[in-house]
């Protein structure tokens, strides 16, 4: 490899349960987002427009949805003679270690294939997860922590108290030189003051990376890397660099549709996907949009080789969606492939992959709690009939057996 300023890890070992239905057969980074791109599109596009040539991607269990988005890296320019794109399984790297598949930690996958980051020749790491949404200039980064002088640099964002989120993440605590003084786990909602989100973004140089994985493994210590990071951060001089733009953390359903419903407007559409760093994904050569007459569609992004017949208001569309007469499309997220039967009504809902909703069959969810439907299911207003028959049996029988009593 020729010799690069940053090697690029896209770090994929990230919580699903809080995500599931939809990360019960993919991970956080394949999840579909904005009618066409998926999360994983934004660290490779942060990363391959400053310059970086060698990117790493640690995998954990679930890879098949990454290796057919991601594929050789073309997308983002990685496909050339120099670098490239790198694919590590937390799997592979279990059993080369002799540890049992269920041992926690990805800490050894690391250290299996820290060959890669020997190899980049780079003097620089930068280390970014995909539940961390944004569009971020690493050189900035880069410029900072060089001037700084500090041996890491955190990214992170100053937050609101009022911002709509319950989800506890990690926060910073930054003193007047700039650097971090404590990490704590804080939550957002019905916070008294601006917290200082960790954005899980580290530049800190190769050497020192290394140093500290070794240093993990020779410990016996079965833990993550952002742990490892974690550690380091509180112990060594680290810098805290702020972002300002569009950021939104992807750990919950609610935090997913809420970024889908965002891109609606122009401003955080713009913020995040039209600036000055595009955010480039896998292309699919589809017809155009079919629109029928008697359609209507407003304040919505709709993808390519749809068919519209009935009525979508406020809703995020993906490739090959089929929307028959008379149905009616609302405040929704509706992923590639799915078929919407003629008199369906879906208000708040995301539907996954291929879901076919039957004629006449109606999902209401709210934007607190929007219903989810998981991928190929198949839903039909008989199925809803008979749960609710079976609903009002039980509520007789209940009457009945208080009656007796």
């Amino acid at each position: 490899m020729r010799k690069n300023r940053i090697c690029g890890i896209i770090n994929l070992t990230e919580s699903r349960e809080t995500m599931y239905p939809l990360t019960r057969t993919r991970p956080v980074a394949s999840l579909p987002f904005c009618s066409r791109y998926r999360l994983i599109d934004f660290p490779l596009s942060n990363m391959t427009t400053a310059g970086i040539e060698s990117v790493g991607i640690f995998l954990n269990d679930s890879q098949r949805s990454v290796y057919d988005h991601v594929r050789s890296g073309k997308e983002w320019g990685l496909d050339s003679i120099h670098g490239g794109l790198f694919f590590f399984s937390s799997i592979s790297a279990r059993k080369g270690s002799g540890l049992s598949l269920s041992a926690g930690g990805d800490i050894f996958n690391y250290f299996r294939n820290i060959e890669f980051i020997e190899k980049s020749g780079a003097e620089y790491a930068v280390v970014m997860g995909t539940g961390t949404m944004c569009n971020i200039d690493v050189q900035a980064i880069l410029r900072n922590h060089i001037a700084q002088g500090a041996d890491m640099t955190v990214v992170y964002q100053s937050v609101n108290q009022d911002t709509d989120l319950d989800q506890y993440m990690s926060c910073l605590t930054i003193g007047e030189d700039g650097l971090v003084r404590k990490l704590k786990s804080c939550t957002l909602r019905g916070s008294e003051e601006k917290l200082l989100v960790n954005m899980e973004i580290y530049l800190l140089k190769s050497s020192l990376l290394m140093r500290l994985i070794r240093n993990a493994v020779a410990e016996n210590e079965y833990c993550n890397l952002s742990d490892v990071l974690h550690q380091a951060m509180i112990r060594l001089p680290t810098n805290g660099f702020e972002y300002t733009g569009y950021l939104k953390i992807i750990n919950s359903i609610k935090s997913f549709y809420d970024a889908n419903m965002d891109m609606l407007r122009d401003a955080n559409l713009t913020a995040l996907l039209k600036g000055s760093q595009p955010i480039h994904t896998k292309v699919k050569n589809e017809a155009p949009t079919y629109y029928a007459e008697s359609c209507e569609a407003s304040d919505s992004l709709i993808a390519n080789g749809c068919m519209v017949k009935g009525d979508i208001y406020h809703s995020v569309i993906f490739r090959n969606v089929s929307i028959e007469k008379n149905a009616l499309v609302e405040n929704s997220v509706i992923m590639q492939g799915s078929y919407i039967g003629p008199g369906a009504e879906l208000r708040n809902v995301i539907l996954d992959k291929q879901v076919r909703i039957e004629p006449n069959t109606k999902l209401i969810g709210t934007t607190d709690e929007p219903v989810v439907i998981e991928k190929n299911s198949v839903i039909s207003r008989i199925m809803e009939e008979k749960e609710h028959m079976q609903s009002h049996l039980s509520t007789a029988q209940s009457h009945n057996s208080s009656f007796f009593s």
